[in-house]
């Protein structure tokens, strides 16, 4: 099955894993990641013209993989989202196989080792 890797960068809030979850409930999601950074990591480049000191930007990254056919319409809502900055399609390199440890490549339905 082909799939494609959305990468929605996000203002984190309160609820905002939850609406990430609510608006992708109807579509097959394969894998989700969600990466916040603590608010001490992260800094402000400098103070603004007006002297008062800017308040640090916080910016969260999820990676959700989807099938092929339900991408445009989970980048759609998500793009919806008040909290969603942007939304990047990576789609996966046709035919690429991922490799095990050993370096070989399971074959299809086999369990790993």
């Amino acid at each position: 099955m082909e799939h494609i890797r959305l990468t929605v960068t996000l203002r984190p809030g309160r609820g905002t894993l939850a609406r990430l979850a609510a608006t992708l409930n109807h579509h097959q999601v394969l894998d989700f990641a969600y990466t916040a950074a603590p608010a001490d990591a992260a800094t402000s480049a400098g103070a603004p013209a007006s002297g008062a000191p800017a308040a640090p930007a916080r910016v969260t990254t999820a990676v959700i993989r989807v099938p092929r056919a339900h991408a445009p319409r989970a980048q759609q809502k998500l793009r919806r989202l008040v909290d969603v900055l942007d939304v990047a399609l990576d789609p996966a390199p046709s035919g690429a196989a991922v490799a095990t440890p050993e370096g070989r490549t399971p074959s299809a339905g086999a369990p790993p080792r």
